[in-house]
C-alpha cells in the first residue's frame, strides 16, 4: 500500500493569513478595548468534512461567545451528517449507495442545485459526479500500489457514468442516473463557510476571519484595514491581496497527489477521467465562499478567455501562477 501524498486535504495551506498582533501569535489581533470595555476573545477548533477549520470572535461577553460557538458547533455536525463522504450514515454516503433519496436536507438540495449553475457556466468543467475517478485513482495507486498508468479502457468506462446532468432533483427525491456518485467537496466548504459567516453577522461579530476550509473576510483587520492574505504558491512564489467581506479558495494538483511525480493527482477532467491542470495554482476571490470554492476547483482546468467570461459573469477576481509569476486574469 503506497501513501496518499498529501499534508492536508484541502486547499488551504495555500492561503495565508498576513498581520500578526503584538499581542499574541493568533493572526487575527486581540483588541484590548471596545467602549472602555475588555474584550473576550474565544477560539473554536475542530473539523470540517475531516479538514481542520478554526474560528476566533471577539466581544466583551464571554458567555455570548460561547453561546455563538455553540451554534456553530451544532451547525457543523449537522453538515457532517449531511456532506461527509467518510460518514457512513451521511446523506451524501446514502445516496452514492442507494443512487436515489428520498425527503433530502434543503441543505443537500440548495447545495447540488448551485454545483449545477457552476457546471453549466463552466461548460460541464466542474462536475460533482466524479466521485467514481477519485476512487479509481485512489485504489489504483494508494491501495493496489501500482506506479503505472492508470488502465484507459478502465477510465473510459468510468467516464461513461460522469455528468452533472445525472443528478436529477425531483419533488422530494433526488436520482443519481447512469449509476453515478458524487462528491460535494468543492463546493460543500465554501457552502458552510458562508453559513457560520451568516451565524456570526445574526450575532453582531463582524470583524473576523472564518477559516473554515475556504476563508471568509469578514469585516476588517482589527476594524482599521483589510485583510492582507498572502495566496502561496510554489518554488516560494507568493502574493498579497487585501479583502474586506470577501471570500477566497485555491485550487491546485499539488494539494492532493497519488504519486511523487504529482502527474496523477484529484484535479480530474470529468470528460476524459485524467488528472488535468492549466496553471499551478489557482485563486478567486469572489462575495460567496461557494462560489470562489466550485470556481477554483474548475478554473484549474480552462483557458484564460474562459476564465476573464467566469470573472465578469461572477463578478469575482481570478489570480493563476504561471510562469513562476502570480497574474490576475482582467
Amino acid at each position: 500500500m503506497s501513501n496518499l501524498i498529501s499534508k492536508n486535504f484541502n486547499r488551504r495551506k495555500f492561503i495565508k493569513i498576513i498581520g500578526l498582533s503584538a499581542f499574541g501569535s493568533t493572526s487575527y489581533g486581540l483588541y484590548n478595548y471596545l467602549n472602555d470595555k475588555k474584550i473576550v476573545k474565544t477560539e473554536w477548533k475542530g473539523n470540517v468534512l475531516n479538514n481542520q477549520a478554526s474560528l476566533e470572535i471577539h466581544s466583551n461577553s464571554r458567555k455570548n461567545n460561547h453561546n455563538i460557538l455553540k451554534e456553530v458547533n451544532t451547525f457543523v455536525n449537522n453538515a457532517d451528517q449531511i456532506f461527509n463522504l467518510q460518514n457512513e450514515q451521511s446523506e451524501i454516503v446514502l445516496l452514492n449507495k442507494k443512487k436515489s433519496l428520498i425527503n433530502p436536507s434543503t441543505s443537500l438540495v440548495e447545495v447540488i442545485k448551485k454545483s449545477q449553475i457552476i457546471s453549466e457556466r463552466t461548460d460541464g468543467i466542474f462536475d460533482i459526479t466524479v466521485q467514481p475517478l477519485w476512487n479509481y485513482y485512489y485504489n489504483h495507486f494508494i491501495l493496489d500500489g501500482n506506479k503505472y498508468f492508470p488502465d484507459e479502457k478502465k477510465l473510459k468506462s468510468i467516464t461513461k457514468s460522469i455528468n452533472w446532468k445525472n443528478v436529477i432533483i425531483d419533488n422530494n427525491n433526488i436520482l443519481l442516473k447512469n449509476n453515478a456518485s458524487i462528491t460535494l467537496n468543492g463546493i460543500a466548504q465554501g457552502w458552510i463557510t458562508d453559513q457560520i459567516t451568516t451565524i456570526l453577522k445574526k450575532n453582531n461579530i463582524t470583524n473576523t476571519l472564518i477559516d473554515f476550509g475556504e476563508t471568509y473576510a469578514l469585516g476588517n483587520y482589527e476594524d482599521i484595514r483589510s485583510w492582507n492574505i498572502l495566496l502561496q504558491g510554489a518554488n516560494n512564489i507568493n502574493k498579497v491581496i487585501k479583502l474586506s467581506n470577501k471570500a477566497v479558495a485555491t485550487s491546485s494538483g499539488g494539494g492532493t497527489m497519488f504519486e511523487p511525480t504529482n502527474k496523477y493527482n484529484h484535479i480530474f477532467n470529468p470528460r476524459t477521467g485524467l488528472s488535468e491542470s492549466k496553471y499551478s495554482t489557482v485563486s478567486v476571490v469572489s462575495d460567496q465562499a461557494w462560489l470562489s470554492d466550485s470556481l477554483a476547483t474548475s478554473a484549474i482546468m480552462l483557458n484564460k478567455q474562459m476564465l476573464k467570461l467566469i470573472s465578469d459573469n461572477f463578478n469575482a477576481q481570478i489570480y493563476v501562477l504561471e510562469n513562476n509569476k502570480f497574474q490576475e486574469i482582467i
